[in-house]
């Protein structure tokens, strides 16, 4: 027992802040912009933020070790809960991604995404250049949950899981030259994926190219997007204000398109702000990987903050409209339980590598 939870080491008190920060602010921007008969969201969200934070320390007493042996049952359990939620889960706005256990539910897909960056850090973290079948075998495990989460389908994850593990392969220490490689056929293969996806999802590609061929249709989300954040200035409109946001013009502004709404209540220097704080995180994270003494413990602590830069990237990108729109929810300000006890979760695993190893 001892080897599994123990304590030493300090925190990092200027990450766990900055999460903190990020987390509390969500929770009023959330109560600023709903509307009186949704107000159970931001009475929602605040649970979810107590359970994160719990979740936040006690996985920041569990060693190093501990993570480098669950690796493969933690991934197994990811399977085993997305493969349930494709037989039995719950069905929202005909998307199959929600597992419902009592009166509570919850989105293995998010959860997946840490078990996918323990897995890959146990099957990486060898001394010497990685070999061609070690890669391969991580990428059948990045392949396996990819398709698990496309078929719900959840896009968004599924797009990021090939990212996590270039990005994992890549500070594992592969050559160039196979990195080069694999990036080549990687993208030989890339426009075959167009002829798999659904209707709407191929109309979200055309309508990223084009967001003016349907205007009151496809490209509404984005337009509105670009508008509601512009919209802000300087110093944005003011707090409970947004009223581009509460008439309803800017769909889901508390999940998918919140970076849009605090743009519209805050305004330039509010997402500067954001923003710094999102800086804060990748930066006292790298730091962790260059402390890290162990391989498997920099692979993981690059996972968590590979996770967390794609995120940032993916969501802000398709609120201003050089990505398309997948889905992606802001790290620890958009609504939702299973995105926020998720990144909680990450930043927990990253305090035990700072701690304990």
């Amino acid at each position: 027992m001892r080897k599994i939870l123990i304590g030493k080491g300090e925190y990092d008190w200027l990450l766990f802040f900055a999460v903190l920060f990020l987390a509390v602010w969500g929770i009023f921007h959330l109560y600023t912009i709903v509307s009186a008969e949704r107000t159970s969201l931001f009475f929602h969200q605040i649970i979810w933020v107590v359970i994160g934070i719990g979740l936040l320390f006690l996985f920041s007493f569990f060693s190093i070790r501990f993570w480098e042996k669950a690796a493969y049952f933690i991934y197994g359990i990811s399977l085993l809960t997305l493969i349930s939620v494709l037989l039995t889960g719950d069905s929202v706005h005909k998307v199959q991604r929600w597992l419902e256990i009592g009166m509570a539910s919850f989105q293995p897909s998010e959860f997946a995404k840490l078990s996918l960056i323990l897995l890959l850090a146990r099957l990486l973290s060898t001394e010497g250049e990685i070999s061609w079948k070690r890669m391969g075998i991580s990428f059948c495990f990045t392949f396996v949950l990819l398709i698990l989460v496309a078929i719900q389908p959840d896009m968004g994850t599924a797009l990021i899981s090939p990212f996590l593990w270039i990005g994992m392969i890549f500070l594992a220490g592969i050559p160039i030259s196979k990195l080069l490689s694999i990036l080549g056929v990687g993208l030989s293969f890339l426009p075959l994926s167009y002829f798999f996806l659904r209707p709407y999802q191929k109309m979200r590609i055309l309508t990223f190219l084009n967001p003016g061929r349907d205007p009151l249709g496809a490209g509404w989300s984005t337009l509105q997007s670009r508008i509601t954040l512009g919209s802000g200035g300087l110093t944005g409109k003011g707090i409970g204000r947004a009223i581009h946001t509460q008439l309803k013009f800017l769909p889901h502004p508390f999940t998918d398109f919140v970076f849009a709404s605090f743009g519209e209540e805050w305004g330039f220097m509010g997402i500067i702000l954001l923003l710094g704080l999102y800086l804060i995180i990748i930066l006292r994270g790298i730091k962790i990987i260059r402390e890290s003494t162990s391989s498997f413990g920099r692979l993981v602590s690059a996972g968590v903050v590979i996770l967390f830069f794609l995120h940032i990237f993916i969501n802000v990108g398709m609120t201003v409209g050089i990505m398309p729109v997948t889905g992606l929810p802001l790290p620890l300000v958009s609504y939702g339980g299973s995105s926020t006890i998720m990144f909680f979760s990450g930043i927990g695993i990253l305090f035990s590598i700072k701690r304990l190893e």
